[in-house]
């Protein structure tokens, strides 16, 4: 219940509410009369202008097929609807182009995307430490997501990485980051690609056993890396982090008293 509360107040919250309005500012300015008499020749849309919208919808249906949740799709549909938005105002008038553009980009600072602001439990690693981490303590599985600063995924990434952290950690299931722009030699060592190029950015792993048993985005036995689209619930489902939260709960380190559902729920309370 608290999850739909959450989600329900994301998608009413007054960023997603004004892009909507960007994204479809030109129709309502273009067909709405007596705003259109003022800005336009005419109040409807020409038959170029349609050929756009049907192009653009369709654009949208391909690149939105795979978003993890409804906000996800709706920011991305946004995007490239107010994309053309601004090709169509400065087609009608580069003055119009112009204040278009400019309020877009009070809105992306006025107004950002919200997100998570809560509290983390991620280590971050420099260098050879992950190693020694990983093997002092096998009992222990840890969830690793390298990183570099610079990739937007990556920054894109961290707060629901953080966000995940928050819900899942345990004392035997541990978060962690390590920004392979910084070790490259790191991310030789796992695969992990850090080059200006690289399509592994973020990738995230998981070790168990002190080993590699899963990872994302994953790579064919050809070599070739196989896309991933990062969201919470893809990240939750995909690395089935509930079975993997299960088992450590019950299997708690020696001298820890594993966790009652209550105390769970009285901790993420807290949280």
């Amino acid at each position: 219940m608290s999850k739909l509360i959450a989600e329900i107040k994301d998608v009413l919250s007054l960023h997603l509410v004004t892009n909507i309005l960007l994204a479809i500012s030109y129709y309502i300015l273009k067909v709405n009369r007596p705003i259109c008499e003022y800005l336009f020749d005419d109040c409807f849309l020409e038959l170029k202008e349609w050929e756009w919208l049907t192009f653009l919808g369709c654009i949208i249906v391909i690149k939105c097929r795979k978003q993890g949740t409804f906000l996800e799709y709706m920011s991305t549909a946004c995007m490239f609807a107010k994309f053309l938005n601004a090709v169509m105002m400065f087609k009608a008038s580069p003055i119009y182009g112009f204040v278009y553009v400019l309020i877009l980009i009070l809105h992306t600072v006025v107004l950002p995307r919200p997100v998570y602001q809560g509290p983390e439990y991620v280590t971050y690693f420099r260098g050879p430490h992950l190693q020694e981490e990983l093997e002092r303590d096998k009992r222990i599985t840890w969830i690793i997501t390298f990183y570099a600063a610079w990739s937007p995924q990556s920054v894109t990434f961290a707060p629901i990485f953080s966000e995940i952290s928050s819900q899942y950690h345990l004392d035997n299931l541990k978060f962690g980051k390590i920004d392979v722009s910084r070790y490259p030699d790191v991310g030789k060592k796992y695969n992990v690609d850090s080059g200006s190029w690289s399509k592994q950015l973020p990738t995230v792993i998981v070790f168990e056993n002190g080993k590699e048993t899963n990872r994302k985005p994953f790579i064919s036995p050809k070599g070739t890396v196989v896309r991933y689209k990062f969201s919470k619930d893809g990240v939750i489902s995909d690395f089935d982090l509930n079975n993997i939260y299960h088992r450590c709960k019950q299997n708690p380190l020696k001298g820890h008293k594993a966790k009652t559902d209550d105390d769970i729920a009285k901790e993420k309370k807290e949280n």
